[in-house]
């Protein structure tokens, strides 16, 4: 089955196992935090090293998504009531109703909230006066100098040429939104602009080329309905996957408890 290359069904596709590898981390975390499960602890440990590959990959397709949008003013502003309306259900609401650790001060609909706006609004006036293939390179390089950042706060060019930010810094509250965590800082869903907004970054200047059509044949027909089908409905998957994570184990809890 082929589509028209205004869709391109590979990006959606390795949007939606993104997302079914997103399921699969949340569900292994809720069974450990919530149920005292170890199995879930230890998938979560197991799986836990690919986990930053996989968070990248979507960040990165959804920076390519905005060369292909028609209003990314539009998505960001209606993101952003999400992304506050979680915020305000996961750290006022959700501890008052006996969830344990689930305070997001600064998640992924957060992330995507800032960076999509700001996409919208240096759009034209910086964003398209840089050639793509420049833009790919300094987003590349600004990623390997803050690779170290979300860790140690340290700016990092090569072996001994690195700078790392004064203790002082962390003392301020406000800072987490950037990579550095103050003391006692947490949150359940933690994706910084530094160094995350560089991978965002990347994908908005390989989107120039998908946007041009330059993609390999076998980008645009459908490989995988299903995955195609969780890629398309990522943002609503993500706001309802927990409280139907938390049906079904309430379930298999009762099940378990009458048998």
């Amino acid at each position: 089955m082929n589509i028209s290359k205004n869709r391109i069904a590979l990006l959606d596709e390795i949007r939606g196992f993104c997302v079914l590898c997103m399921i699969f981390y949340h569900a292994f975390i809720f069974m450990y935090e919530q149920y005292d499960v170890q199995f879930g602890y230890d998938a979560y440990t197991f799986f836990l090293p690919v986990q930053p590959y996989v968070s990248c990959m979507f960040l990165f397709i959804c920076g390519v998504c905005c060369r292909l949008s028609h209003s990314n003013l539009k998505r960001g502003l209606k993101l952003s009531i999400f992304a506050l309306g979680l915020n305000f259900v996961s750290i006022i609401l959700l501890p008052k109703m006996g969830f344990v650790d689930c305070e997001i001060w600064w998640g992924v609909l957060d992330f995507f909230m800032v960076c999509i706006l700001g996409y919208a609004l240096l759009e034209k006036p910086i964003i398209s006066k840089i050639p793509a293939w420049l833009g790919c390179l300094i987003s590349i390089a600004l990623l390997w100098i803050f690779r170290e950042w979300e860790q140690s706060g340290t700016i990092s060019v090569w072996g001994d040429i690195a700078w790392q930010v004064p203790e002082t810094i962390y003392e301020q509250k406000w800072i987490f939104p950037f990579g550095l965590q103050p003391d006692g800082f947490f949150s359940a869903d933690y994706f910084p602009l530094i160094p995350y907004g560089f991978v965002f970054s990347l994908g908005t200047y390989v989107g120039v080329w998908v946007h041009d059509g330059k993609l390999p044949s076998f980008a645009y027909p459908v490989h995988s309905k299903v995955l195609m089908w969780l890629g398309q409905k990522c943002f609503l998957i993500y706001l309802i996957e927990l409280p139907i994570l938390f049906v079904l184990f309430e379930f298999i809890k009762w099940i378990l408890g009458v048998l």
